[in-house]
């Protein structure tokens, strides 16, 4: 009986891997057809890009390029600004001039994976790696001095890291955090079923390898996890796939409610009324329940991409930004 039930159990343990290696080895994330509320910011077709500033760096720990522009303003006013998912510094041009022109000294980023920034298109070393690289970046800025009143802006995914570096060791980067229409989780209600079609993921894959992260084993976490809904090529310009320490770098993690409740800087969401991705009515419920030191505003009759483009909508990110930094 007992040689039957250790057959048994071997046989059970051998299926249960043969499944997990499959979905590692096979599962690619699907292409979803392209979504333009997700891939087209609106009016960006006029925008001038010749006022966008030469493009800088400074050295990440492993000797990695990090990428940025800098808009001058205040030395005493400093806001690093993160684009959002697929995109480049280049994507957050009309925000930080408005930023710009209300005071702030902007430094838009490119994250790691995007922009030329780190060693791959849409990939990092290591899960976390981006959070270390926000460490490196400002000590590389010289905005880490005394007397900078710091804040951490960022849109959609971007948003998501400004939630996750606001809830992590290195919160003490920044005075205060600013989310625009964050990503928070896939199982949030503030999601949208896909983010609203903007993403394509290789679910089977993520769990597989969400479950070896968790036995310690950082196996295979190079591989394409999430595939976005724009038909761009991988470039300096565009991150059309996301490995899954990539995507995972980027986001709160599993218990994505512990780190939002433990936030305790200054800290806002800013969303659009009317974002296509997100549940925007969502985010103050959400938040009250959780952690309501968290303020959240509604912007009306706002889109997603509307967010980083629309006059209205900047002028509603500026008042944020002013409320939290004391002007």
């Amino acid at each position: 009986m007992l040689r039957r039930l250790l057959i048994a159990s071997s046989v059970l343990i051998l299926i249960a891997i043969a499944g997990l290696a499959g979905a590692i080895t096979f599962d690619e994330p699907a292409k979803p057809p392209t979504l333009a509320a997700g891939n087209a910011v609106p009016g960006i077709a006029q925008w001038n890009f010749a006022e966008l500033p030469p493009r800088q760096h400074v050295k990440a720990r492993d000797g990695a390029p990090l990428n940025y522009r800098h808009y001058p303003g205040r030395a005493d006013r400093a806001i690093v600004l993160v684009h959002g998912s697929t995109a480049t510094d280049a994507s957050m041009m009309k925000l930080a001039q408005a930023l710009q022109t209300a005071g702030a000294s902007v430094y838009a980023i490119d994250l790691r994976g995007h922009g030329g920034s780190g060693t791959a298109n849409g990939d990092v070393s290591y899960l976390g790696q981006l959070d270390d690289d926000l460490a490196d970046l400002v000590k590389g800025l010289g905005i880490d001095k005394p007397g900078v009143r710091r804040t951490l802006m960022g849109f959609s995914s971007g948003g998501g890291f400004v939630l996750r570096i606001a809830s992590s060791r290195y919160a003490g980067l920044f005075d205060n955090y600013l989310a625009i229409s964050p990503f928070i989780a896939p199982d949030s209600p503030t999601n949208k079923p896909n983010a609203g079609g903007w993403a394509g993921v290789a679910l089977p894959r993520v769990v597989a390898l969400s479950l070896l992260d968790r036995l310690g084993l950082a196996w295979f976490q190079g591989l394409p996890a999430v595939r976005f809904a724009t038909d761009a090529p991988p470039s300096d310009r565009r991150t059309p796939v996301y490995s899954f320490r990539l995507a995972m770098s980027l986001q709160l993690g599993r218990d994505w409610r512990a780190p939002l409740a433990r936030i305790t800087a200054p800290t806002e969401i800013v969303v659009g009324a009317n974002d296509e991705l997100f549940n925007a009515g969502a985010f103050g419920p959400l938040l009250q329940a959780i952690n309501p030191r968290i303020g959240v505003a509604i912007a009306p009759g706002q889109g997603h991409l509307a967010m980083i483009a629309d006059p209205a909508a900047l002028a509603a990110i500026v008042t944020g930004w002013q409320r939290l930094s004391g002007g």
